[in-house]
């Protein structure tokens, strides 16, 4: 077979633009996705922030009809600054690595970019091409694996060899002939460890490579609406997002680090004040979060996260700030600010709490208040 570009002119390309893990495969089907993905969403572990299924999650050319090669990059994350930044004290709630930095979407793109000039120029003519981080039909995860860059974990997470877990993946599908790089039949794998499916706090990891969605933390702290119960406490102090499948993973803690400055950590939008999240306006939290990959769910995602923490970290002296929220317009806000005056002062908050209950029209969230054994205020 003829083929345009080589894969060492590819990685030449590549490591120009910035990223130095780089893998090809074919733009042919993924007929083995097709039973998984259908399984997925039959058994009801999808969160609803997947494509639907259809064609377009298998099949790379339904995306674009002329590819007949993916290029998939990986880029890490996790930089010096990273590993060095520690929890500064206070009543601080925390963000998961992915979304120290500069929003990865924005970052990758770029580099898509880039990589995608660069092979237009190389071979002389005009391309078809299509750009896709994250927010593609296609599952980046498999076209990475089958690109030769990693595999696919026990946690359903994408291992490299050279920084683990901790990369955002990114994909061209183009139609120019590249050489490919290397067979999956040379990839790594877990062996015989479950460490992230033993270190999950809610079972989300089901079995080995099986996750339920709707109870993965990550998840559940983007989700709108009301938290269930049974994975509050769980949440503990996370803000957005969870790490802990990725921190507890052996090829983790040997795996090189990034040196991406768009990922430099910044304290206070890594470990935000609590209290300073509650009284951020809308306008405010996108002057301050805007920039990052936390942001895209609103602003009142993040509040309702934020009193979630206040009552996990048992904060006396947030009760003065929490008790408006009592009477919020939205229904999540008020259900989870009762749950964590419960878990801060159950005694001393009482009072207020069943008048709000009483006062309480939304079934949902009375029956919430119910829980938490608010008696009926005549």
């Amino acid at each position: 077979m003829v083929y345009e570009i080589s894969f060492a002119s590819l990685r030449q390309i590549a490591y120009t633009s910035g990223v130095d893990v780089v893998g090809v495969t074919t733009a042919d089907e993924f007929p083995d996705l097709a039973e998984k993905l259908y399984r997925y969403y039959r058994e009801g572990r999808a969160t609803g922030f997947e494509h639907p299924y259809s064609r377009l999650r298998i099949d790379p050319t339904a995306l674009l009809p002329e590819a007949k090669s993916i290029v998939a990059i990986a880029v890490p994350y996790l930089t010096k600054a990273t590993r060095a930044l520690r929890r500064p004290k206070g009543l601080r709630g925390r963000v998961s690595f992915y979304a120290w930095g500069r929003d990865y979407h924005r970052v990758l793109t770029e580099q898509l970019q880039v990589i995608a000039d660069a092979l237009s120029r190389q071979v002389g003519r005009e391309i078809a091409y299509q750009i896709a981080v994250d927010t593609s039909p296609l599952v980046d995860r498999a076209v990475a694996e089958r690109a030769g860059i990693g595999w696919i974990g026990k946690n359903g997470m994408l291992i490299t060899k050279e920084y683990g877990s901790f990369v955002f993946l990114g994909c061209l599908l183009t139609d120019i002939l590249i050489e490919p790089n290397v067979s999956v039949d040379e990839l790594d794998s877990c062996g015989d460890c479950n460490l992230c499916i033993l270190a999950c706090p809610t079972g989300a990891l089901v079995e080995p490579y099986i996750l339920d969605g709707q109870r993965c933390l990550s998840y559940l702290t983007q989700s709108k609406g009301i938290i269930p119960v049974q994975y509050r406490k769980s949440m503990g102090g996370q803000l957005w997002g969870c790490d802990i499948c990725q921190n507890v993973c052996p090829k983790n803690k040997v795996s090189l680090l990034g040196q991406l400055e768009a990922f430099t950590p910044q304290a206070d939008l890594s470990y935000p004040v609590l209290l300073h999240i509650l009284k951020l306006s809308r306008r405010a939290f996108l002057r301050e979060f805007g920039h990052t990959a936390a942001a895209w769910r609103g602003y009142y995602v993040w509040r309702r996260n934020a009193i979630l923490a206040l009552g996990n970290l048992r904060a006396k002296e947030a009760v003065p700030d929490l008790l408006p929220f009592l009477s919020d317009v939205r229904p999540e806000i008020r259900a989870v600010t009762a749950w964590a005056l419960q878990q801060i002062d159950a005694g001393g908050t009482q009072p207020f709490v069943a008048l709000a209950y009483a006062q309480e029209q939304d079934p949902l969230v009375k029956q919430d208040m119910e829980w938490a054994n608010v008696p009926d205020v005549e």
